[in-house]
């Protein structure tokens, strides 16, 4: 299935999730119980693998030969073992209870648990904690959250993020801060990824004076007109593979190319003007016109946290507000967006 929930379980407050599958609780739980009713009470082990060396024989019998290398595995309530991932020798497992750990902080300061889970078998993991504040751009709520995401496969390091959802269509505002800097910390698999990730709840506290500012540009979006022919500038700017909409048919090779980006600029347009909260005329709209797309209408391949939150469709996301900052900041030209991408 596309949610790819680890035995189709997570727990969640509010809302009922798209897919209805999970255990809803009453209310915010603490960090333990997150861990049970999120599915997430287990543990990770590194182990070392071995090759069978046939020509080194000892009675016969082929002799196992270490390979250097490591496999992660989930060790469930049961005690029966499921392979995550092969990893190098340098990889450090972080347990689920260690990786929440910076939540810690987040309760402190009167955030709530909302949602956690597994997908991929345990591969991933992520939590999420809901801000005790809220924030209005013209006539849209933002509910404000931080997001965690680990991955037990060695594919990804930790990531931890700030997060808004526009109440009016629940989708995801991703955002971030200065020219290459998102507000996205990452700590690596490798020694000493506990203490690191410790200094990330350090610099949590600081994130409220970075959300503030995030806020503000927000503002300046909501009052920043633009036309659809603006608007279809953004988007190329945002999105690259818009710029090669239009083309279609067969080369010398015998490859078709079906033309994709089409659809999607004509959603975009549409969005623009008729998605759900939005009235177009604005770069705010053009802004949630892309997250609407990302976050409810794009098929997303395997589930939808990290197709969401963690892939192509997130840097998108990305792409659509640092650019609209430097509209908005910087007073650079719609149409000199693509010049300083």
């Amino acid at each position: 299935m596309a949610h790819a929930l680890l035995d189709d379980t997570m727990f969640y407050v509010g809302d009922t999730p798209w897919h209805t599958l999970g255990i809803r609780l009453p209310d915010p739980p603490t960090i333990g119980e997150a861990l049970v009713h999120g599915n997430l009470d287990w543990q990770v082990k590194k182990k070392p693998t071995f090759f069978e060396d046939e020509q080194r024989t000892f009675l016969k019998r082929s002799v196992s030969v270490p390979t250097g290398y490591f496999v992660t595995v989930r060790k469930d309530n049961e005690g029966k073992y499921y392979p995550l991932g092969h990893v190098s020798e340098r990889y450090e497992v972080l347990q689920n209870i260690d990786a929440f750990e910076p939540f810690k902080v987040l309760l402190d300061k009167g955030y709530t648990l909302e949602t956690a889970g597994a997908v991929d078998l345990g591969k991933r993991v992520w939590i999420l904690a809901r801000r005790p504040s809220q924030h209005k751009v013209g006539d849209d709520v933002l509910v404000q959250y931080a997001l965690l995401m680990n991955s037990h496969d060695g594919s990804t390091p930790v990531f931890l993020q700030p997060t808004d959802i526009r109440v009016v269509c629940q989708n995801t505002l991703n955002w971030a801060i200065g020219k290459n800097d998102p507000m996205r910390f990452t700590v690596k698999h490798t020694a000493g990824v506990k203490i690191r990730l410790q200094e990330v709840s350090d610099i949590l506290k600081q994130a409220d004076v970075n959300w503030s500012k995030a806020h503000e540009i927000m503002d300046m979006m909501h009052d920043f007109e633009l036309n659809e022919q603006q608007a279809e500038a953004y988007f190329e700017a945002t999105i690259d593979f818009l710029r090669h909409r239009g083309l279609s048919g067969t080369n010398e090779l015998n490859v078709r190319h079906v033309d994709k980006a089409t659809p999607v600029m004509e959603q975009l347009k549409h969005n623009f003007r008729f998605g759900r909260g939005n009235k177009g005329g604005t770069l705010w709209h053009a802004y949630n016109a892309v997250t609407e797309y990302y976050d409810h209408q794009n098929k997303p391949r395997g589930d939808w946290v990290k197709s969401t939150q963690f892939g192509a469709p997130a840097r998108y996301k990305l792409n659509a507000f640092k650019y609209a900052s430097r509209v908005v900041t910087k007073n650079v030209a719609i149409k000199d967006l693509k010049a300083v991408a």
